[in-house]
């Protein structure tokens, strides 16, 4: 009897050490986890304010779409840009800085995604605000579903945007320059700004023209063309639409100088929009 008894306090001992054992691993899993959990939450994207949020590179005003992104660096700062290629953009320029996290959108349901996480889809028919073309999803079929919709488009991860060449449609160079503001939902356009212009040389200006990402046809444009400090003394040059929402016109600089070209956009549906950029012309 006695010999029973002591097996039996033995195998309950037993049993209270294995118990004691479970606990601290159940516990230890689930400090685990919150520890994993408060790591995630360490960073978070703040809202879009349009009216107030401009973008740290270009200056534009940042819209609550698809397109915006974050970088919250170190302080808890937000930083917030129009374009992904913006953010890009400011990353090169600013490799001291600390940074938390990276946030970017999902293309179809404007949720934050960190961009470590999302899948990518670049091409140069793609409209994003600064003309880098590249957006971004949660996850990467719908990526692949967007490519196939629309019979367009590289597949990327967020290591391939790394090495990716950051290029905007018209030339990132002298965002500050422009006049960014469009009132109408949906519009933007294109200039190809052209480069090493020489006095007397004709040239073609071109800008390309979207609504709703559709090209925009039969639209009235003019370049309204002026030299530096001159702005009284202007020339007016009407487009031709030379293709589907491409609208072309030659042009002959006669002095070499700092010249600005407004292009003014208007339609039958009350479309009037405008923008600002500057040509270098030397001899």
């Amino acid at each position: 009897m006695k010999k029973f008894s002591m097996i039996f306090a033995v195998l309950a001992m037993f049993t209270l050490i294995l118990a004691a054992c479970s606990d601290d691993e159940n516990t230890n899993a689930t400090e685990d986890t919150d520890s994993e959990d408060n790591e995630k939450l360490e960073y978070e994207p703040e809202d879009i304010n349009p009216d107030t949020d401009v973008c740290e590179v270009c200056g534009m005003s940042v819209e609550d779409d698809e397109y915006a992104t974050e970088i919250i660096i170190e302080n808890n700062k937000a930083l917030k840009f129009d374009d992904l290629g913006d953010l890009y953009v400011w990353v090169d320029e600013n490799e001291e800085k600390e940074i938390g996290a990276k946030f970017v959108r999902d293309f179809n349901t404007k949720d934050w995604i960190e961009l470590e996480d999302a899948t990518f889809v670049y091409d140069e028919e793609i409209s994003t605000p600064m003309g880098f073309g590249v957006i971004s999803f949660k996850k990467t079929e719908d990526a692949e579903e967007y490519i196939d919709d629309n019979g367009f488009g590289d597949l990327l991860t967020a290591e391939d945007l790394d090495n990716h060449e950051w290029d905007a449609d018209n030339d990132h160079e002298g965002h500050d320059d422009h006049d960014h503001g469009f009132d109408t939902e949906g519009f933007d356009m294109h200039f190809t700004e052209p480069e090493d212009v020489t006095v007397d040389e004709e040239i073609e200006l071109e800008v390309s023209l979207t609504i709703d990402e559709e090209a925009l046809e039969d639209a009235n444009v003019r370049y309204e063309i002026w030299i530096e400090d001159h702005e009284d003394n202007t020339d007016w040059v009407d487009a031709d639409e030379d293709d589907t929402g491409i609208y072309v016109a030659d042009y002959t600089f006669e002095e070499n100088g700092t010249y600005h070209i407004q292009i003014h956009v208007e339609d039958d549906e009350d479309l009037h929009e405008h923008m600002e950029y500057e040509v270098n012309v030397k001899e």
